[in-house]
C-alpha cells in the first residue's frame, strides 16, 4: 500500500484539512516545519531560492507526501510549495508522523528515498543557476532532470589528470580535492572543494585533457552532467550555450565563496575533564547565530531515527542504508552538521570521524598518560583521512598565558590550535566560529606612528559587540596586533603599546641603518618575552618581507617578539632581522595590508581591514635645489626654526609605503573584504611615537560610528544582543 495512503488512514483522526487556491504558497522556505502533508487532489511546485531569483525544481502530484524532508533530516523548509492550480491537502503533526514512521521501520526507507531526491535535486537546481548565472527554471529543470547520480566513497578518484573532460560534476555533498601532479614527482593538492561547487565545468566547452586529478576527501555524492546530454540540450535549446559561457565567465570574474571552504562537517572529540554537553550546547548556540546546524551524537541518531543503536551499525548490518542516507541528508540541508563522538572508540565514533572536514580535540593544556593513548586512538582512527585538525586546548581558569602549545601541536600532528580558558562561554564562542568558518579577523595595516590609531579602532569594535578571532598585522600593525591577541583589557593593551614605543630612537653610525635597533628590540622582548605565535589566546600572524628571497614572510608559528621585530625593520631605518641566511625587513615594503592571508583561511568568514596609511606623502616647504647639506639642516633644527626639508625617517617610511599602498588598493578590489576603516587622521605624522593614547582616541574617533552601522547589517550580531 502506498505510504501516503497509509498516512491518511492510520493518522487521519490528527489531521487539519487545507485548502488552497491557485498559486496560494503551503509552506515557504525557511519557515521552521512543524507538520507534514499528504495531497489529496491537485498539484504543487516546488521552488527554491538562488543567486539569482527563485527557479521551480520539482512537482509534487495527487497521492504523494511533502514536507517529509524536515522529519527526515531536520532543519527548516527547504523549499517552497505553491498549489498549481488549487488543491486539497492534509495536515499532520509533524511529530506523530515521525512516531508513526518510527513503528513502521519497513517503510522509512522508501520515505527516505523520495525525500533525498528532492534534496539532492534542491541542490543541483541552485547550482546550476550558478552555472549558468541565470533562473531559466526550464533550463534548470532540464539540466537537473538530465543528471547523473554518483556516489564516491573517501579517497575515490573522479577523474585523472590528462582524462578527457567530458562532463561537468556538481557536488552535492561531502568534499573533493584536485591534485596536480609535480614535475619532480608526487602530487600538489591545487585547491578543495565543498558541497555545492562545481567542477569540470569547461569540459562542456571543449574536451581538453583534465588539468588535474580529482578525488574525494570523504564520503561524496555528486551530479554528473555528461557533454553528450548537453549537447543534446543545446540541440534543443542553443541558447543554453551562451547562458553557460556567460555564467563562466561571470563565475571566474568573481572571488571564491568563503561559504564554499567552510567546515560543513565538523566532528568533535573531547578528552580533556570537561562538562562536554556545555561545550556542545556553546558551540550550537554560537554557530545557529550564523547559519543552520544540526548536532549528531550516537544517542540522537537513535532517538530520531526511532531505533536503539543504529548509529552503530556497520556497513554490512540491515540497518546500514537507512542511517548512511540519513546522515546524506542532514549534510545536505543543514549549512552545518557537528558530529560528536562517543567517550569510547564505537562504530559510530569512527563514521564521526570519517565523515569529518574538521576534527576538532578538544584536549588539556597538559594532558596526561591516558589522556595521549585516547587522543592517539583518534588519530590513528583519521589516518588515511584528509582532513583539518583543530586542536582546542583547555586551559585551567587564571589568566596565565598559554605555553609550550608548539610541542603539543607537533604530538598531534594538528594543523591549527584554538585556546579556551575553562568556564569561558566567549573563548567557547570563538572556538564555534573557528571550527565553522565564521571566525572574525581583523587585519591591521601599517602606517608608522598613526598605527597607534589601531587601538581606538578595536576599541571601538568592542564597544559594539564584534568579536576578533585571529589577528594579522604588517609594520606598525604587527606590534599592535600582538597585543591585542594576548587578550588584555584594552587599557593593558595600550600600556603594552606605549612600553613598546618608549624612548626607541638609538642613532648609530648608518652604515647599516640610522637606529642600532636595541631598544626597540628590547621593549619589544620586554612586552612578549618568549610567547610563540601558538602561544597567543587569539589567533595571530604578521608579515615580513623576505630580502634574500623577494617574497612575503608570512610569520604564524614560532617566537612572536622575533616575528613582530621583522615586520617593523623599516629599511634603512632599522636593521633588517637575520632568519637562518635570509634578511628580513618591514612588512609594508611588500603588502602593507596583508588582508589576502585572512580571507583565504577556511577559518575566517568576516574580515575586518584597517587603513591608516597617509593618503599623500611629504610635500616641499621650499625649492632648495637638488642637493642638502646636513649641516644646514641641522642647524635649523638647533635653532627651532620650521624645517626647510623632508626629514629622512618620513622620505624612507613613504618610499617604503608607495609601492605597497598600491598594491593594496590593487588587493582591495580584488579581495573580498567586509568592512574597511580607512582613516584619514589629520595631524598625525608618520614618526609620532609619543602620542599613543591621543593617536588611539581620534582612531576611535573616526571609526565608532562607521563601525556601530555597519555592525546594525549584520543579522548574526543582532543575534546575539
Amino acid at each position: 500500500m502506498d505510504v501516503a495512503v497509509r498516512v491518511v488512514e492510520e493518522l487521519g483522526s490528527l489531521a487539519r484539512p487545507i485548502v488552497l487556491q491557485p498559486g496560494e504558497a503551503l509552506v515557504l522556505e525557511g519557515e521552521e516545519a512543524n507538520e507534514v502533508f499528504v495531497l489529496r487532489s491537485g498539484r504543487l511546485i516546488a521552488s527554491a531560492r538562488t543567486p539569482f531569483g527563485d527557479v521551480d525544481i520539482g512537482v509534487v502530484e495527487a497521492g504523494q507526501l511533502a514536507g517529509e524532508v524536515t522529519s527526515i533530516a531536520g532543519g527548516t523548509r527547504t523549499a517552497t510549495l505553491r498549489a498549481d492550480a488549487g488543491a486539497d491537502v492534509v495536515a499532520i503533526p509533524r511529530a506523530e508522523f515521525e512516531r508513526w514512521l518510527g513503528a513502521h521501520a519497513e517503510l522509512a526507507d522508501e520515505v527516505a528515498a523520495a525525500a533525498r531526491e528532492r534534496i539532492d535535486r534542491r541542490q543541483v537546481a541552485t547550482m546550476a543557476t550558478r552555472l549558468l548565472g541565470v533562473a531559466d527554471a526550464d533550463l534548470v529543470r532540464r539540466i537537473v532532470d538530465g543528471v547523473h547520480w554518483c556516489r564516491v566513497d573517501a579517497g575515490d578518484v573522479v577523474f585523472e589528470q590528462g582524462d578527457v573532460a567530458d562532463a561537468v560534476y556538481f557536488i552535492v555533498s561531502g568534499r573533493l580535492e584536485a591534485v596536480i601532479g609535480a614535475p619532480t614527482g608526487g602530487d600538489v593538492i591545487a585547491h578543495r572543494l565543498g558541497r555545492g561547487e562545481i567542477v569540470g565545468e569547461i569540459g562542456l566547452i571543449d574536451a581538453a585533457p583534465r588539468s588535474a586529478t580529482v578525488r574525494a576527501v570523504r564520503d561524496t555524492t555528486l551530479a554528473r552532467l555528461s557533454a553528450a546530454t548537453f549537447e543534446a540540450l543545446i540541440a534543443e535549446q542553443p541558447v543554453l550555450m551562451l547562458a553557460l559561457v556567460r555564467g563562466i565567465v561571470a563565475r571566474l570574474n568573481r572571488p571564491v565563496s568563503r561559504a564554499t571552504k567552510r567546515a560543513a562537517t565538523v566532528t568533535v572529540a573531547m578528552t580533556a575533564p570537561v562538562d562536554t554537553a556545555q561545550i556542545i550546547a556553546g558551540l550550537l548556540a554560537e554557530i545557529s547565530r550564523h547559519a543552520r546546524v544540526e548536532h549528531l551524537s550516537s544517542r540522537r541518531v537513535d532517538t530520531l531515527l526511532v531505533r536503539k543503536d543504529i548509529a552503530q551499525v556497520s556497513g554490512e548490518d540491515a540497518g546500514a542504508p537507512r542511517l548512511a542516507e540519513f546522515l546524506h541528508e542532514v549534510d545536505v540541508v543543514n549549512d552545518h552538521v557537528l558530529l560528536e563522538v562517543d567517550p569510547q572508540m564505537t562504530a559510530w565514533t569512527r563514521r564521526a570521524l570519517r565523515q569529518a572536514d574538521r576534527a576538532v580535540l578538544v584536549v588539556s593544556s597538559s594532558p596526561g598518560r591516558d589522556e595521549c593513548r585516547r587522543v592517539d586512538e583518534l588519530i590513528g582512527a583519521l589516518d588515511g583521512i584528509d582532513h583539518v585538525r583543530t586542536l582546542a586546548v583547555v586551559h585551567p581558569g587564571g589568566d596565565e598565558r598559554p605555553r609550550d602549545t608548539a610541542a603539543l601541536i607537533e604530538r598531534f600532528a594538528a594543523d591549527e590550535v584554538v585556546h579556551v580558558r575553562a568556564g569561558s562561554a566567549a573563548d567557547v564562542a570563538r572556538l564555534a566560529r573557528m571550527i565553522s568558518g565564521h571566525g572574525v579577523g581583523l587585519v591591521l595595516g601599517g602606517g608608522g606612528a598613526r598605527g597607534f590609531a589601531h587601538l581606538g579602532v578595536y576599541r571601538a569594535l568592542r564597544e559594539c559587540g564584534v568579536p576578533v578571532d585571529q589577528v594579522g598585522g604588517s609594520s606598525i600593525g604587527a606590534p599592535i596586533g600582538a597585543a591585542i591577541a594576548l587578550d588584555l583589557p584594552l587599557d593593558e593593551i595600550e600600556g603594552v603599546v606605549e612600553a613598546q614605543f618608549r624612548r626607541l630612537l638609538d642613532y648609530t653610525l648608518p652604515l647599516v641603518s640610522v637606529l642600532k635597533g636595541r631598544r626597540i628590540s628590547r621593549s619589544i622582548d620586554d612586552a612578549l618575552g618568549t610567547t610563540g605565535i601558538e602561544d597567543m589566546w587569539l589567533g595571530f600572524y604578521c608579515v615580513s618581507t623576505n630580502l634574500t628571497t623577494s617574497r612575503l614572510q608570512v610569520h604564524r608559528r614560532g617566537r612572536v617578539a622575533d616575528a613582530v621585530r621583522a615586520s617593523v625593520a623599516i629599511p634603512g631605518v632599522l636593521p633588517p632581522v637575520p632568519a637562518g641566511d635570509h634578511l628580513l625587513v618591514d612588512g609594508g615594503v611588500l603588502d602593507n595590508l596583508p588582508i589576502g592571508q585572512m580571507h583565504d583561511d577556511s577559518r575566517i568568514g568576516t574580515v575586518i581591514a584597517v587603513d591608516v596609511a597617509p593618503p599623500n606623502g611629504p610635500r616641499s616647504k621650499r625649492d632648495y635645489g637638488t642637493s642638502v647639506s646636513g649641516w644646514r639642516a641641522l642647524g635649523e633644527r638647533l635653532r627651532g626654526r620650521p624645517p626647510s626639508y623632508p626629514r629622512l625617517g618620513a622620505v624612507l617610511l613613504r618610499s617604503m609605503l608607495t609601492g605597497a599602498v598600491r598594491s593594496q588598493h590593487e588587493a582591495l578590489r580584488d579581495i573580498d573584504v567586509d568592512l574597511l576603516v580607512d582613516l584619514r587622521l589629520p595631524g598625525v605624522g608618520l614618526l609620532d611615537f609619543e602620542r599613543v593614547r591621543p593617536v588611539a582616541q581620534a582612531g576611535y574617533d573616526g571609526a565608532r560610528a562607521r563601525i556601530e552601522a555597519w555592525a546594525a547589517t549584520q543579522p548574526w550580531l543582532a543575534a546575539a544582543s
